[in-house]
C-alpha cells in the first residue's frame, strides 16, 4: 500500500467513525415540506416637499386633475390623490401624503387607460395655457390639499377660486349642485 493511498484510506475511515457516532436525533435530518417565502416590501416613496401648495388642473382625458409646477407625478380623482413614484402607485388624502402603496389595478380607470408619458403630455399641454392665461384661465382647477383626517370625498372648488365652489366650466361638466 502507498503512502499516498494509506493516509486517504485512515481518513476515509476516520470520517465514517465520526459520522457513527453523531448524535442521530434530529442531526441530520432534512426538512422535507417545500416552503416559499414572498417578501413584498415597496414601501413609502420620498416625501413630496414643495414650497407652495400645487395648483390641480383639470385633465379631460383622463377625468382627472393633476398637480402642475411640481416635480412630481401626483392626480386627484374622486377625493383621493395618488402619486406614481418609480414603477408604484400610492394614494393618500393630501398631497403630500401619507402615501399607501396600492397595486395598479386599483387605480382609477383614466389614469389605467394612458401610459405615463402620455399623462405627462396632457399635464404639459394644460400647463401652457394655465401659465399664459394666469388668473383668467378659464379650466377647471384648485390649490392642492394638505393631508385631511375627514377624507372628504369630493372637492368643494371645480374652478377657481373666489366663486364659491360653482366652477367656472362652460356648462358641459357636471359641476355642483347645491
Amino acid at each position: 500500500m502507498t503512502p499516498r493511498f494509506r493516509k486517504l484510506a485512515i481518513m476515509t475511515m476516520g470520517a465514517a467513525g465520526l459520522l457513527c457516532i453523531a448524535p442521530s436525533n434530529g442531526f441530520w435530518t432534512v426538512s422535507a415540506s417545500p416552503q416559499v417565502n414572498i417578501n413584498v416590501n415597496i414601501g413609502q416613496p420620498p416625501p413630496v416637499i414643495v414650497h407652495e401648495r400645487p395648483t390641480m388642473v383639470y385633465l379631460a382625458e383622463p377625468a382627472a386633475y393633476v398637480a402642475v409646477g411640481i416635480p412630481f407625478d401626483i392626480f386627484f380623482i374622486s377625493g383621493r390623490y395618488y402619486y406614481l413614484h418609480g414603477n408604484d402607485w400610492f394614494w393618500g388624502t393630501g398631497y403630500n401624503g401619507p402615501w399607501v402603496g396600492i397595486a395598479y389595478k386599483s387605480i382609477p380607470p383614466g389614469l389605467q387607460k394612458y401610459r405615463i408619458e402620455r399623462l405627462h403630455e396632457f399635464r404639459e399641454r394644460e400647463y401652457r395655457v394655465y401659465k399664459v392665461q394666469g388668473p383668467a384661465f378659464k379650466g377647471k382647477h384648485f390649490e392642492a390639499d394638505e393631508f385631511r383626517e375627514d377624507h372628504d370625498n369630493g372637492h368643494g372648488n371645480n374652478g377657481n377660486s373666489g366663486n364659491n365652489g360653482r366652477g367656472n366650466g362652460n356648462g358641459k361638466g357636471n359641476g355642483n349642485k347645491h
